[in-house]
């Protein structure tokens, strides 16, 4: 085997894909799926399910389906309040969201009143470090500016 250099190669010239761990090696997931169940009517391709339709007393056994319109909406509107349900939920949303709102507003705006420049005549930066406290105090310079004459 060690007399022909292109032993390594597959028949076409073609390098061998690298096989993983076991010899696993899988060309395309997509040969390793179910082909779906397709079928063609009215001009349509419809694909169809492999289970077979259940029944709507096996699906929710607790729920009576004697006189029952078959409109899911409608079912809401006999078993349940769905007005109720409306309101409730539009109140679980809309307070919590104009409550936080109603608080995130100030927070901004007292933020960025922080950054604007007050006059002072004294300031003092505190620093607080790992193990203890630094203190600058600054003192506005006098430089001529001031309407006291």
């Amino acid at each position: 085997s060690h007399d022909d250099p292109r032993a390594h190669l597959n028949p076409d010239g073609t390098r061998p894909e690298p096989e993983d761990a076991e010899d696993y090696h899988d060309t395309s997931p997509v040969d390793h799926r179910p082909l779906p169940n397709l079928v063609k009517e009215r001009g349509q391709t419809w694909v169809v399910s492999g289970d077979p339709p259940k029944p709507m007393g096996q699906m929710w056994p607790e729920i009576s389906q004697q006189h029952t319109p078959y409109w899911h909406r409608s079912r809401l509107l006999i078993w349940g309040n769905y007005k109720l349900i409306m309101k409730a939920e539009y109140l679980f949303f809309y307070i919590p969201t104009v409550l936080i709102l109603g608080l995130c507003i100030p927070i901004f705006t007292s933020i960025y009143a922080l950054e604007e420049l007050v006059a002072s005549t004294m300031t003092v930066k505190v620093t607080g470090r790992q193990w203890y406290w630094v203190y600058e105090v600054e003192s506005p310079t006098d430089d001529g500016d001031d309407d006291e004459e």
